[in-house]
């Protein structure tokens, strides 16, 4: 990245830091303390899956509030990004986080919510690795080459157990570089002051403190101000191969041709699979198992996933990627589904309409295979039986009135569901549970910085889900199917993943985090098979 180019990003921010602090009302706090510079984060994305509203350059900045005794230290932090004509700023402020978005063209009032600060870019996480910190002689790339740092400045830390490399250049700041990002810090010496947005009442409820001080050493201080490094802290390791860490993922088995199935939502149905499909993410490099990649494409609005034709049409859209497979048995072929399609796969499965041979992997994300409180939680708004602002909400989705596709995802023994579904959904958890290979499910709907994120915080608070356990619209419990909990684990790296993603996120729309391997969809997939 080029000085001008560099410069311009943080000049952004800056401004845009400037901006929102001139648009509050609320008292500015003087969090630069103890003479310590204020913090420029400027992270260089180098895999497109972990980019954040689609950049791969911005910068965060970071006013530090130190303890009387200079020995912890909590940051406050703002960042900026524009997406689609929106504008999203993400502060911490004295431990509480918050999210704004607006129109670009100022047409309406920002709209501000708290959340939890491991969504915002991780600054005080890194922060407190930097303490933690260890010296090595020297930092090598892929290619067996040194990383050039001042004699004896070269040190390696992880940040929630994702390695890095680190060059300390003095008072220029340090550098730490990753295998899939470097992250540049430089100090600021002019106080730019960080404020808490004003927040709406009934939002305001929901703001709590998420984000405490932590406690610095010696050369977490040198790292955070620019001083000098004592020599004690100077003892040696052996050289960090920084790409021994490197995280991508070849393919372990076979490859063979993959095919997706969307969920509920799609109004549209094409005859063939597609080569693309932009239900998905992007997925491009992610897929090395994958010998070809197809997209069924059905009308999963209008038909319900017990309905017998579409589940034949689920089939066929399987059966047609690869050349092995001959009647209705499914072989050599990668399924991937996500939501309600993984009940049409489970349902073709359990009426006998296809099989998968033993040399087919089923991979199923964000099932509902006991249904979802957000369908009978919709159809009561579309009967106005909620609230005015939801039952508004409900009706922008395009959701109301409840069609077929939506109404047969009803919550098995509940209300809107009935005996024959109930029958169904008993049937596809048997199906489901005999022949997934690997599951992503959701405990937590926090997500993946992006456009749609908030919505997804909307329904995973005000839809009657039986668990907080859920990512907006499926509930843990409903994803497992019958699957124990005890054989999920919540690192990408885990078979039965437990992530902390919404119900889009689970269809790898939002790419990866940064820094948090419960929320690497991407990097699930890619390294799984």
């Amino acid at each position: 990245m080029s000085t001008l180019h560099r410069s311009a990003i943080v000049a952004v921010v800056f401004t845009a830091c400037l901006a929102f602090a001139a648009a509050q009302n609320s008292v500015v706090q003087d969090d630069t303390t103890a003479n310590w510079p204020s913090l420029n984060f400027q992270f260089l994305i180098k895999r497109a899956a972990t980019e954040v509203h689609g950049q791969s350059e911005f910068s965060v900045l970071a006013n530090p509030i130190v303890s009387s005794d200079n020995s912890s230290v909590l940051y406050n932090s703002f960042t900026s990004f524009e997406e689609d004509g929106m504008l999203y700023n993400y502060s911490l402020v004295d431990g509480v986080a918050y999210v704004s978005h607006s129109f670009m063209d100022d047409s309406e009032n920002p709209q501000v919510q708290c959340m939890d600060t491991n969504i915002l870019p991780p600054v005080n996480a890194i922060v407190a690795a930097l303490s933690d910190a260890e010296a090595v002689s020297t930092i090598l790339t892929s290619k067996g080459k040194a990383i050039s740092c001042l004699s004896g400045n070269s040190f390696k830390t992880s940040v929630h157990g994702i390695e890095f490399g680190l060059c300390f250049s003095g008072s220029s700041g340090f550098t730490m570089y990753g295998s899939d990002m470097d992250i540049k810090v430089e100090y600021v010496e002019n106080h730019t002051p960080i404020l808490a947005p004003n927040v709406d009442k009934s939002a305001e409820i929901h703001c709590e403190k998420v984000a405490s001080p932590t406690t610095v050493t010696s050369l977490g201080k040198s790292f955070l101000t620019g001083e000098q490094i004592s020599a004690d802290t100077r003892n040696l390791k052996a050289a960090f191969d920084l790409f021994s860490m490197d995280d991508t993922c070849s393919c372990k088995s076979e490859p063979r041709p993959c095919v997706f199935i969307h969920g509920l939502g799609v109004l549209v149905e094409e005859e063939e699979n597609l080569d693309t499909y932009d239900y998905w993410g992007n997925m491009t490099g992610h897929t090395p198992c994958c010998s070809t990649t197809k997209y069924a494409v059905l009308n999963t609005v209008n038909n319900s996933w017990t309905d017998h034709i579409q589940q034949q049409k689920v089939c066929d859209h399987i059966l047609a990627v690869s050349e092995t497979s001959k009647g209705t048995k499914v072989s050599d072929t990668i399924i991937v589904s996500h939501s309600m399609g993984g009940l049409m796969v489970a349902g073709a499965i359990a009426n006998g309409l296809c099989s998968l041979d033993k040399s087919t992997t089923w991979v199923s994300t964000g099932s509902p295979i006991t249904g979802s409180m957000a369908s009978d939680y919709f159809q009561e708004s579309c009967n106005d039986q909620t609230n005015v602002f939801m039952e508004r909400f409900v009706e922008t989705t395009g959701f109301c009135p409840a069609d077929d596709g939506i109404k047969s995802l009803a919550y098995i023994h509940e209300g809107y569901s009935n005996p024959v579904l109930d029958v169904a959904y008993e049937a596809a958890q048997k199906a489901y549970r005999e022949n997934v290979y690997a599951l992503m499910c959701s405990n937590s709907y926090s997500g993946i910085l992006s456009s749609y994120q908030v919505g997804f915080w909307v329904l995973g608070s005000v839809v009657s889900h039986k668990s907080r356990k859920n990512d907006g619209m499926v509930e843990f419990h409903s994803c497992a199917g019958g699957f124990p909990a005890s054989k999920f684990g919540n690192d990408y790296r885990d078979r039965f993943y437990a992530s902390k993603l919404n119900h889009y996120d689970v269809a790898f729309k939002g790419g990866d985090a940064l820094l948090d391997k419960t929320k690497m969809p991407v990097k699930w997939f890619e390294c799984l098979l």
